[in-house]
């Protein structure tokens, strides 16, 4: 990210796909993995805002939750 913006410094970054992260910020259920911690602080270092606002895994199973496992992060929100 770092060597995008030393490029090109007005750049607008998107980044997205399928991280399998989970961060009680961007959905409920209030859990948070490492992973997904890392993802949050990443999108804050870089001024990122995630977009994907309902769950993209819908359980098959009875006890599972409904969750936002992938990413739509950019630098540009309203573009």
């Amino acid at each position: 990210m770092e060597h995008i913006l030393s490029l090109y410094p007005f750049a607008e970054v998107s980044i997205l796909g399928d991280f399998n992260v989970q961060h009680q910020f961007w959905h409920p259920p209030p859990f948070t993995d490492h992973l997904g911690e890392l993802a949050f602080k990443f999108a804050i270092l870089h001024d990122q805002e995630q977009l994907v606002q309902h769950p993209t895994r819908i359980p098959d199973r009875p006890r599972d939750t409904p969750s936002i496992l992938d990413l739509f992060l950019t630098s540009n929100p309203s573009a």
